[in-house]
C-alpha cells in the first residue's frame, strides 16, 4: 500500500458512515435552498470533519468503533430530521431563539404540538425523507460488506482504482482547504471555550444541524448568565428625583451608517439634503467627534442601553438598561425596532443583540410599547409610532434598518438618486461603483426617514437624538464593504467603522422653551463622545438624578469629562488616531453652523 492509498483507508473502511453523513448534510442543504433559509454551507469543512472522524474510528478497537458509529447515527439522524421538519413546517433552522422556545415548552405542550401536526404534510415529508435515507443506508451497508469480502480476497482492479481516486481527491481537497478550515475550527474552539470570543464568532461557520444545535445551546448558556445579573440589578432601580422632565425625548438609532458618506459631515455627494437644510435653519446640530465602542450591532446594543461605564474592568451587566430608569421616573417608554422582534426566525447575531430585550421580565421592566412586525423599508416602519396614544411624558426609541447590507434593499426604486456613473472614483470597478451608489441611495433615503420622524414631533416640546450603532466601510480605504471582525484596529478601521454620525434636533417649541439646552449643545458639538455614554445624556435631558446618573459622562453637563474612549473595551480611539492621517488636532466650526 503506497502513501496515497494509506491516506484514503479511513474513508474507505468507513464508507457507509461517510456516505450517510454527507447524505444527511445534503438533505439539509437541499431544504435550505428550497426555502431560502440563510445559513453557511461549507462542503470542504464538512469533508475535513468527516475525514478526521474516520481517522479517529480507524484508531479505535473494532468493538468500540461499532459502538461509536451507532452513537453517531443515534445523534445525527434525529437532530437532522427534526431541523428538516422545522424547515418544512416553519421555515426556520436551529437558532438560539427557536431552541429557547422548545426549552421553555412543557412535555404536555410538546405532545400536543406533535399531535397537531400529525395530519399535516410537514411531518410526513420529513418521515418520507428519513425512510428513504434509511433504505439507502441499508443498501450501502450491504454493499460495504460485499466490498470488504472482495477486498479480503485480494480485491479487483476496479476496487484498487477506486481507492486511488478517493485518495487523490482527499489529498488535493485537504491540501487546498486545510489552512482555511483549521482557521475556522480555531474560531469554533474559541467559541466554546471563551465567552468573550463567542459573541465575535460568525454563526455561519456552524454549517450543519449538529453544529447549529451546539451553537444555539452555547449562546443560550451565555445569555442565561447575563440575564441573571441584569434581572438582579434592575429589580433594585430607584430614582432620587426628576427635576427637568422634558416631555418628549426621542432616540433614533441608525444602522451601519458611515459618517463619511454623510453630506452633513462633508461628503461631496448630496446624501443628506434634508438634514443639511435643518442644520442651516438652526433646528439640527451635528456632533462631529462621536465614536462607538464596537463595530458589531450585538455588542453596541449592550453598551448603548447599559448604564455601565465600559472600560477594561467593567461589563455591561454591571449596570442596568436605562429604559427601566426612565419608566421609574414616570416616562412612557416605547421601543420600536425594525430588527429585533420576538421571532424564532432570528439568526445567531440577531439573538445575540436582542436576547435581553426580548426576555419577558426585562421587557416588562423596560418598555410600555413594542411593535409586533417589521417592514422591508424604514419609511413604512416608522408609521408604527402612529399607533401610540398621546401622553404627557414619553421616551421613544426608533431602531432603524438603516444602511444594513444588502444596501440595494434599503430603499425603493423612486429613491434611486445615484447610479454607478454618479460615483466619480477612478479606482473602482463598475460593480463596486454600483455598491457605493446603492449605499449612498440608502443614506439619502434614511435622510427622508429621519425628516419624517421629526415631523411627528414638530408640534411638541421635543428633542431628538440621532446616532448610528457603528460605521461602515464602503470601498473607502480597505477596498471592501461591511466591517472587519478581527481584534486588530488601525487608524483607517477606527476612522470608517468606529466614527459615527450623531446629531440633535429641536422642535420650534423646544427651542423657545429651552434655549439654554440648545446653546449648550452648540457649545459641545466638537467635544469627544462615545456612545456608551448615551444613557447619561438621556438622563440629563430627563433631569434624572440618583445612583444611575453620572454627570461626568453627560456631554451636556458642566461636569463632563469624556475619559478614555476605548474601542472593543481595550484600545484607546484617541491614541490610535494620534499622528495618523485622520488625527483631529484642531477642529474648525463649519461655516454653516449657526453662532
Amino acid at each position: 500500500m503506497n502513501g496515497v492509498e494509506w491516506l484514503a483507508r479511513p474513508l474507505v473502511s468507513n464508507g457507509t458512515l461517510v456516505c450517510v453523513l454527507f447524505l444527511l448534510w445534503g438533505i439539509g442543504v437541499w431544504r435550505e435552498a428550497e426555502y431560502e433559509v440563510e445559513t453557511g454551507i461549507h462542503a470542504r469543512h464538512m469533508l475535513l470533519d468527516v475525514y478526521l472522524l474516520c481517522v479517529l474510528l480507524k484508531l479505535l478497537p473494532e468493538r468500540w468503533c461499532r459502538m461509536t458509529k451507532w452513537a453517531i447515527y443515534i445523534v445525527v439522524y434525529p437532530v437532522t430530521f427534526f431541523e428538516v421538519f422545522l424547515m418544512e413546517r416553519f421555515r426556520i433552522i436551529y437558532t438560539p431563539t427557536s431552541i429557547n422556545l422548545w426549552r421553555e415548552t412543557t412535555w404536555q405542550e410538546s405532545r400536543e404540538f406533535f399531535q397537531s401536526y400529525l395530519e399535516g404534510t410537514a411531518l410526513w415529508v420529513t418521515l418520507g425523507l428519513c425512510a428513504a435515507l434509511l433504505m439507502i443506508h441499508f443498501l450501502l451497508t450491504t454493499f460495504s460488506r460485499w466490498w470488504k469480502t472482495r477486498e479480503q480476497k485480494g480485491g479487483s482492479f476496479l476496487q484498487r482504482v477506486t481507492v486511488r481516486l478517493i485518495a487523490t481527491a482527499v489529498v488535493l481537497v485537504c491540501a487546498e482547504c486545510l489552512p482555511v478550515a483549521c482557521h475556522e475550527k480555531a474560531k469554533i474552539w474559541r467559541f466554546f471555550t471563551d465567552d468573550e470570543q463567542a459573541e465575535k464568532t460568525r454563526w455561519e461557520i456552524f454549517y450543519s444541524p449538529v453544529y447549529r444545535l451546539a451553537y444555539s445551546w452555547r449562546m443560550l448558556k451565555i445569555a442565561d448568565k447575563d440575564l441573571l445579573v441584569l434581572r438582579r440589578n434592575m429589580k433594585q432601580v430607584e430614582v432620587d428625583s426628576c427635576v427637568t422632565g422634558l416631555p418628549h425625548i426621542v432616540l433614533v438609532i441608525g444602522e451601519s451608517y458611515s459618517k463619511h458618506h454623510c453630506q452633513l459631515f462633508g461628503y461631496r455627494s448630496p446624501t443628506t439634503p434634508l438634514m443639511d437644510s435643518m442644520r442651516r435653519e438652526g433646528c439640527l446640530i451635528p456632533f462631529d467627534n462621536a465614536v462607538t465602542p464596537w463595530n458589531l450591532t450585538s455588542r453596541v446594543f449592550k453598551s448603548l442601553l447599559s448604564t455601565s461605564r465600559l472600560d477594561s474592568t467593567t461589563k455591561w451587566t454591571d449596570g442596568v438598561l436605562f429604559p427601566v430608569v426612565l419608566r421609574k421616573a414616570g416616562y412612557r417608554v416605547s421601543f420600536l425596532t425594525n430588527q429585533f422582534l420576538r421571532s424564532q426566525h432570528q439568526n445567531g447575531v440577531d439573538f445575540n443583540g436582542s436576547f435581553f430585550l426580548n426576555d419577558p421580565e426585562l421587557d416588562t421592566l423596560c418598555f410600555d410599547v413594542r411593535n409586533d412586525r417589521v417592514y422591508p423599508l424604514d419609511g413604512d416602519f416608522i408609521k408604527e409610532y402612529e399607533k401610540c396614544r398621546p401622553t404627557e411624558k414619553e421616551v421613544v426609541i426608533f431602531h432603524l434598518y438603516g444602511q444594513h447590507t444588502l444596501y440595494s434593499r434599503r430603499y425603493d426604486k423612486r429613491h434611486a438618486y445615484f447610479t454607478a456613473d454618479s460615483i466619480r472614483r477612478k479606482n473602482l470597478t463598475p460593480y463596486r461603483k454600483q455598491i457605493v451608489a446603492d449605499y449612498d441611495n440608502a443614506t439619502r433615503y434614511n435622510d427622508e426617514v429621519f425628516k419624517n420622524i421629526c415631523d411627528y414631533f414638530i408640534d411638541k416640546d421635543a428633542v431628538i437624538v440621532y446616532l448610528s450603532d457603528h460605521g461602515e466601510e464602503v470601498f473607502d480605504y480597505i477596498r471592501m464593504f461591511g466591517r472587519t471582525p478581527g481584534d486588530h484596529i488601525d487608524a483607517s478601521i477606527a476612522h470608517y467603522e468606529f466614527e459615527i454620525p450623531m446629531m440633535m434636533w429641536f422642535s420650534p417649541s423646544f427651542r423657545q422653551e429651552h434655549p439654554d439646552i440648545v446653546n449648550r449643545v452648540r457649545q459641545v458639538r466638537h467635544a469627544p463622545f462615545i456612545s456608551s455614554n448615551l444613557s447619561q445624556l438621556i438622563f440629563g435631558l430627563a433631569g434624572i438624578r440618583g445612583k444611575w446618573y453620572d454627570s461626568s459622562r453627560d456631554i451636556l453637563s458642566s461636569d463632563y469629562s469624556p475619559g478614555p474612549r476605548l474601542l472593543k473595551g481595550q484600545l484607546s480611539y484617541d491614541s490610535i488616531m494620534a499622528g495618523s492621517r485622520y488625527d483631529k488636532k484642531k477642529v474648525k466650526s463649519s461655516p454653516n453652523d449657526k453662532k
